[in-house]
């Protein structure tokens, strides 16, 4: 059996190289999350543990806020005024970040066959689909948040008021149970959703539909995917941080040094680095967010065209009876 992942992950890389008009639609919708599936997972377990004191805090946040609350004419006015504004500017920011994702996609189907496209033309193609784009990743977040918001907090409320530690740590325990498999298969189906509405043009009832079908028919494959993008992640993480040292360490062991001689050199410097850092890590989101989009597009179109595709347990479990007979031969 051929290595699937491998070939995936070098076109993935290979497309991410080759078609730099993918980049600005990668910073884009790098917003949406570079940290895949697993680290997805670790911020819900983070919440549903802090869940607790976050009810608490909304609560005191409330009851302190109330008394100050200034109801004058003027007061309505403007506040309005703001979040209209506001308003405008996260719908654009959202219209902008999903689009992308939706051009991003198309746009690496078309790398998958060598054809070339530009940044305003997919950007286009993605805000046609931007509505069943945008309900995709609503209904994701409705489906682990309303869990949590529904079910867990109010058990949560009437546990903790009781003080019972042991049932407070079960309820955790349960949380945690219930969002491990619940926020890695939803974001899947998300994906694989998304793909089948750039791809196949289909509307966001069946696109859903389809989605979970084609992740539950091959779930190891996916998970193992997800695995494998994690430890990239990570990896690239890792290199990030010694990066910004080695960037940040020079600037700011000079400054020191000259602090005395030249007050105002040590801000600079340290803005200095800070900006070139942000540059980096712009870059950098923007090259992991096209490699991790190619990926998962280049596994939707290997899953949809290719054939059947064995996971890599599967071809490990294949391989041993044949090896078990050459070393009792």
């Amino acid at each position: 059996m051929d290595s699937l992942y491998r070939q995936i992950l070098k076109k993935a890389w290979y497309i991410t190289k080759k078609f730099a008009y993918l980049w600005p639609l990668g910073i884009m919708a790098a917003f949406l999350g570079n940290g895949g599936e697993y680290q997805t997972l670790f911020n819900e377990i983070g919440r549903v543990k802090n869940q607790p004191e976050t009810i608490y805090d909304w609560a005191n946040n409330l009851n302190a806020l109330l008394p100050i609350l200034d109801l004058s004419m003027e007061n309505i006015i403007s506040t309005s005024l703001y979040w209209v504004w506001a308003l405008i500017i996260i719908c654009l920011f959202v219209w902008l970040i999903v689009s992308a994702l939706g051009g991003l996609i198309k746009g690496i189907a078309l790398a998958n066959t060598d054809e070339k496209a530009n940044f305003s033309t997919l950007l286009k193609m993605g805000a046609k689909k931007f509505a069943p784009l945008l309900g995709l990743n609503i209904v994701a977040k409705a489906i682990v948040y309303g869990i949590l918001i529904l079910i867990l907090t109010p058990l949560m409320v009437a546990t903790f008021v009781q003080g019972a530690d042991m049932i407070n740590w079960l309820i955790i325990m349960l949380s945690f149970l219930v969002f491990i498999p619940l926020t890695i298969i939803v974001s899947l189906v998300t994906k694989y959703a998304s793909s089948y509405v750039m791809l196949n043009e289909e509307r966001f009832y069946s696109a859903f539909l389809n989605g979970w079908r084609l992740f539950r028919a091959n779930w190891l494959v996916s998970l193992e995917m997800a695995l494998l993008l994690f430890a990239i992640n990570l990896v690239i993480g890792l290199g990030f941080v010694l990066a910004a040292l080695l960037i940040f360490s020079p600037f700011f062991f000079f400054g020191l040094a000259y602090t005395i001689d030249s007050p105002d050199l040590f801000p600079t410097l340290m803005y200095l680095s800070v900006t070139l850092v942000l540059i980096l890590s712009l870059a950098l989101g923007a090259l992991l967010a096209v490699f991790q989009v190619s990926s998962w597009t280049l596994l939707y179109l290997r899953l949809t065209t290719g054939g059947k595709a064995y996971a890599k347990l599967v071809r490990w479990v294949a391989v041993l009876p044949e090896k078990f007979k050459k070393k009792t031969v």
